[in-house]
Formats: structure tokens, sequence, C-alpha cells
């Protein structure tokens, strides 16, 4: 019998899935660090740190359930395909204004606020992609992929910053939701 792993592995929509997340958990999370570093190298306060991370939180508190009720009713690809492209419409105007802080606390809110409907579409799509069988394994590498991406981005947010500078992290950010978004638009429904 062949390994499930690499039978959902080998199942392309499934694939498309698994690397649309992966840049696009990258993307986010690049961001959510990438912000918290501008924002203090900017301010040199806590606080306004804490802005950043108020930006990115109220969001999934305020609007997380309400988001996913929406969600469970549209297209799940559809939705991964909008999401990640209005990110990076949100991400965007960071290459031109990353020197205004409030400006930043906005668009750090806009992405998170995009973000909620972007992720109740996430795994509830996966039995749409692959056989009944292979689910416990495609959830088990579709959770290894985030946790995977977290702790990559995370790791590379303050090398990339220091090797690529602000407006390259963005125009970075940017593109990976772009890339997630064309991932996501070649998954094909069954």
């Amino acid at each position: 019998m062949r390994n499930p792993i690499i039978s959902a592995l080998s199942t392309p929509s499934f694939l498309f899935l698994l690397i649309s997340e992966f840049f696009s958990q990258f993307a986010m999370n690049l961001l959510n660090f990438v912000l918290l570093i501008v924002v203090f190298s900017i301010s040199k306060s806590n606080i306004a740190v804490a802005g950043v991370v108020l930006s990115f939180t109220i969001p999934s508190i305020v609007f997380g359930i309400l988001a996913g009720v929406y969600v469970d009713r549209w297209n799940k690809k559809n939705v991964l395909v909008y999401t990640n492209l209005l990110r990076a419409l949100a991400a965007l105007p960071l290459i031109f204004v990353s020197e205004k802080i409030f400006f930043i606390y906005f668009l750090s809110f806009l992405v998170s606020f995009v973000t909620q409907f972007f992720i109740p579409a996430e795994t509830p799509i996966i039995p749409h992609l692959v056989k009944r069988k292979l689910l416990l394994s495609a959830n088990a590498l579709f959770s290894m992929g985030i946790f995977g991406s977290i702790i990559v981005a995370y790791a590379l947010s303050g090398p990339l910053l220091l090797l690529l500078g602000t407006i390259n992290i963005f125009i970075l950010v940017t593109t990976l939701f772009i890339i997630s978004a064309i991932f996501a638009y070649l998954i094909r429904l069954e």
C-alpha cells in the first residue's frame, strides 16, 4: 500500500493548497513581525509597538466568528484567492508610507480583517481535495505547513529586514500574497 502522506502530496490540488498556505502564512507572519520592528525603530516606544499588536489582534476578536459564518456559505477556493489578493493590495501601500505609524496601524488592521475571512476557508477545503482515506495525513501535513511557515517567517524576519530593507520587505510580502493567490487559483475542487 502506498504511503498516505505521499498520496496526499501527489494530489495536485492539495499540493497547491499547501504551497498557497505556506506563502500566505509566511507573508502574514513576516508582515506582523516586521511591522513590530519598523514601528519600534520609528517611535522608540513600546506603547507604539503595542498599537501594532492591537491592530492585528482586534480584528480576530471582533470579526473572527462573524467572518466564519459568511465563509461557510461561500466558495472556499474563491475566498482563498480573493483574500490573498486583498491582503496584497492592503500591504502594497506600506512600500510608500512605511514611516507613518497610524497608517501602519490602519493597514495592519485591514490585512488582519481580511485574514479573518481567509482563516475559515483554509482547512474546510481539504475534504474537497483529497480522498476520505487521506484526510488524516492531509490534515497533519497542513498543520505542519502552517506551523513550519510560522517558524520560518519569525526566524527569517529580522535577517530579511536587514538584508532587504524596509521597502523591499514590503514588496516581498506583497509578492508572497500574490504567489499564494496564484496557487490557490490553481486548486481544482472535486
